[in-house]
């Protein structure tokens, strides 16, 4: 054994546990104390410990570009300014700004993060080619899953295609899309049809931006899609904002498509709920039905989506921080609620990513972070950073709090 983890509280179950590691995996984890310590012992001291954060959703390139354009005061502005900046992007610019955002990820418990990358004939290959070589310097570290994201369409810029393919090539493993990027209805479904034939051909899954504006409804075609190409659980649909601005029984109706075609649903509330700021009001929140989307059984996660970019001005790569705006903005605040949204950056996210042997049972990669709260309420309350951060079994960060007061 190389390290043990007492006095753990587990989500959902009363502890403590004691929580072994071996060779980087969970070999035993019971309410037995542990006989024969091996190199380390942590004590939880009753504190919740859970497996490592993921990001599913963010735009890793395009992070900190608001250290140099300005913010935009709506969803279409902020996609002209970063269109423009791409023609800037190299790839050392690129992997520098990846590389200042990451540690603020692996201090925060986030050791498994999904990206979309830019492929155009803006920002060509540069993204990626520096993202790449993100993953290589922290191989062991942080696990990367890149996709490549199509933003400028692919009907209306023929070129885009290509570059994507490309991207498929030189490491990407996810298909991106954004059918609303094209200039009509059926483009929007051709671009759709493209995805498909691109995924299947290569045997990858889809990851789309869908419905982001709310007035479209892209989701019933690619639901369709989705059963045809027999593409159940292969398939994640972002943002899917429109949906929160259908009728009720409408609503009711897409809800259960995307349950019957197994399609898993990201949430983006740290910037998206910014994006109803051009509205009359009543404002829109920002974010999907999510709480009638998770009553349903649809599989339902959050990212993160952009840090200090022209779409969001803030962002710190915190999960609870991102779990506690979603609990507020899609009204889950009851105890069993919480431990669901909790469930988001963990299991649920797993489950969209692929994930094998991710979890707290024996075999499982010894991926953890140990925290200084016993309540799932208090991780939304105080979202602060996990105490210890494990990879592979081996400690990360140590996150040390200590608070001095004079009265």
């Amino acid at each position: 054994m190389d390290l043990l983890i007492e006095n753990a509280r587990l989500l959902g179950l009363e502890g403590p546990y004691q929580i072994s590691i071996t060779d980087g995996k969970i070999s035993s984890i019971g309410k037995q104390a542990v006989q024969g310590v091996g190199n380390t012992a942590i004590d939880a001291k009753g504190n919740l410990v859970l497996p490592t954060f993921i990001e599913p959703h963010i735009h890793l390139d395009k992070v900190l570009l608001s250290e140099k354009l300005s913010e935009a005061s709506s969803v279409s502005e902020a996609r002209q300014m970063v269109r423009e900046a791409k023609s800037h992007f190299t790839v050392g610019d690129v992997r520098e700004r990846i590389e200042r955002v990451v540690p603020l990820a692996i201090d925060r418990g986030v050791t498994v993060i999904r990206s979309h990358i830019d492929v155009d004939p803006y920002a060509r290959t540069a993204s990626l080619e520096a993202a790449l070589e993100v993953q290589r310097k922290y191989s062991g570290i942080v696990d990367f899953q890149f996709v490549a994201f199509p933003q400028e369409g692919l009907i209306k810029n023929s070129e885009v295609l290509g570059f994507l393919q490309r991207a498929l090539d030189m490491g990407a493993r996810i298909v991106g899309g954004l059918p609303e990027a094209e200039t009509n209805e059926e483009n929007s479904k051709k671009h759709l049809e493209i995805l498909f034939s691109l995924a299947k051909e290569r045997d990858l899954d889809l990851d789309v931006h869908c419905d982001v504006l709310p007035n479209l409804k892209n989701i019933e075609y690619l639901a369709t899609l989705v059963l045809k190409n027999h593409y159940e659980a292969r398939t994640t649909v972002d943002h899917l904002i429109a949906l929160s601005y259908y009728e009720e029984e409408f609503a009711k109706i897409v809800i259960e498509m995307i349950r019957s075609a197994s399609i898993n649903v990201i949430s983006n509330p740290c910037t998206m709920m910014s994006s109803g700021k051009t509205e009359r009001p009543p404002n829109g929140r920002g974010i999907t039905r999510v709480k009638e989307l998770v009553n349903a059984g649809v599989n339902v996660a959050f990212g993160s989506d952009n840090i200090v970019d022209p779409y969001n001005p803030f962002g710190d790569f915190n999960p609870l921080s991102n779990a506690f705006l979603l609990a507020y903005g899609a009204q889950m605040s009851s105890l069993s609620d919480i431990e669901r949204v909790i469930r988001m950056p963990t299991f649920s996210s797993a489950k969209i990513l692929g994930l094998r042997n991710y979890g707290l049972d024996v075999g499982c990669d010894a991926d953890l972070n140990v925290f200084n709260v016993s309540k799932p309420r208090d991780l939304l309350r105080f979202h602060s950073k996990p105490r210890y951060v494990i990879k592979r079994g081996g400690v990360l960060v140590q996150n040390e709090t200590r608070t001095t007061r004079s009265y």
